[in-house]
């Protein structure tokens, strides 16, 4: 009897999981569900667009500012590898002079792409900030118009039907709101900040 009991008690929470696992499956289906792309809408945007334009030509710029202190450092690079070139490879490792001349090239080389890179992110942040901004009041209002009850992030996402996708949508408003955004070139110090240098620690963490 005690045994028939258990029996029956088992087969009813089984039941009962089983009703509750639909349950929640049919208010999870029920739930509008929507996935949008920030990296993909604001590339697409005719604003994204204009300011990926302004930043090349920007890119372009810097590199021939820098070409006053480039051609010397490839000149050196030329003699330097002329000069191992003619060298065995035992007189080579015995050459510690022109492993440090090496090293002082490739150090001045990394510093100039470093104090580019941080010239062009730091413009590209300043640039994007009102872009964020129109395309936070753009998600905002195509959440509104399709009653969206849950936003899920697209880069993050494995799969999704095109219907669920409302990264075009998002691209339409934020088309609509703006076209063009100034970018002003930031000029940042040779050498990084401590303030530079905390954020970019940050982003690491």
């Amino acid at each position: 009897m005690k045994v028939l009991i258990s029996s029956v008690s088992l087969a009813l929470m089984a039941a009962m999981a089983t009703t509750t696992a639909h349950a929640q499956t049919a208010t999870v289906a029920a739930a509008n569900v929507a996935v949008i792309s920030q990296e993909l809408s604001v590339a697409k945007s005719k604003v994204g667009i204009y300011v990926a334009d302004q930043l090349l030509q920007l890119d372009k710029t810097i590199d021939t500012e820098f070409e006053t202190e480039l051609a010397p450092l490839r000149t050196q690079a030329q003699q330097l590898n002329a000069e191992i070139a003619a060298l065995s490879p035992e007189t080579i490792r015995t050459r510690t002079d022109l492993q440090r001349r090496g090293q002082e090239i490739r150090v001045k080389l990394a510093e100039l792409g470093n104090w580019k890179q941080r010239q062009m992110e730091a413009t590209r942040q300043q640039a994007l900030q009102p872009v964020l901004s129109a395309y936070q009041t753009a998600v905002n209002a195509v959440i509104k118009e399709r009653n969206v009850q849950i936003l899920l992030p697209g880069e993050a996402t494995l799969f999704r039907i095109a219907d669920v996708d409302i990264t075009e949508a998002v691209v339409g408003k934020l088309d609509a709101a703006m076209t063009t955004t100034p970018v002003n070139r930031v000029r940042v110090p040779r050498k990084p900040t401590q303030q530079e240098l905390a954020q970019a620690q940050a982003r690491r963490q």
